[in-house]
């Protein structure tokens, strides 16, 4: 009998069960430009209810979800404040730059984890020759840090304090289920001050 091998090199590296695979196969089907494909509707519905939100959206892939919600919260000339390591910064192809018009700004952070001291000392401050500060994107759990977890009383506090500075928040939580397996918290309650998040099925 072969040994079974455990792929650790990411999450990615996945494949779907059999069971995951007939599902797939006896899905109902629809046009989902216009709405009708009754599957996405309801995973976006579920995944709305989870997250305690009005709204979800079905994107092919997390980076396209991270890219989108930049574009949301931002426009070009912008910056973006994230982690040296942060995947948004390090591996979606430059995307903040080359497609949003944004502007990287690296915060060099111990395991990942940014604090909010950290945060305000990067924070442009609004002299008209200057990018702005739009939003800052944190990263939980964090995946080139290896796999740390932001407490979920420093992502609110972080949250908090960046409202007040007129600045908008976004999760990359790829992995927020596995934060909030490791933390025993509810997925909602921690991300429940964010602007918006995004999160991976893989």
């Amino acid at each position: 009998m072969a040994d079974k091998i455990i792929d650790l090199r990411s999450d990615t590296v996945t494949k779907p069960s059999p069971e995951m695979r007939r599902a797939m196969a006896e899905a109902e089907v629809g046009d989902d430009v216009y709405l009708e494909d009754p599957t996405v509707n309801r995973l976006q519905e579920r995944a709305a209810q989870i997250f305690g939100r009005e709204a979800s959206l079905f994107v092919p892939s997390g980076s396209m979800g991270n890219l989108t919600c930049i574009i949301a919260h931002t426009r070009p000339g912008q910056e973006v404040i994230c982690e040296g390591k942060g995947h948004i910064y390090n591996y979606e192809m430059a995307s903040m730059s080359a497609v949003a018009g944004t502007l990287p700004r690296v915060v060099s952070a111990e395991d990942g984890i940014m604090t909010w001291e950290q945060i305000s000392r990067a924070i442009r401050p609004k002299i008209y020759a200057r990018a702005q500060t739009a939003l800052v994107s944190l990263e939980n759990t964090h995946n080139m840090a290896g796999g740390t977890v932001y407490p979920t009383q420093l992502m609110h506090e972080i949250c908090d304090r960046a409202h007040d500075a007129g600045i908008v928040v976004h999760l990359d939580g790829a992995r927020i289920f596995n934060a909030a397996t490791y933390l025993g918290e509810d997925v909602h309650e921690m991300t429940k001050k964010f602007d918006s998040v995004q999160f991976c099925l893989s």
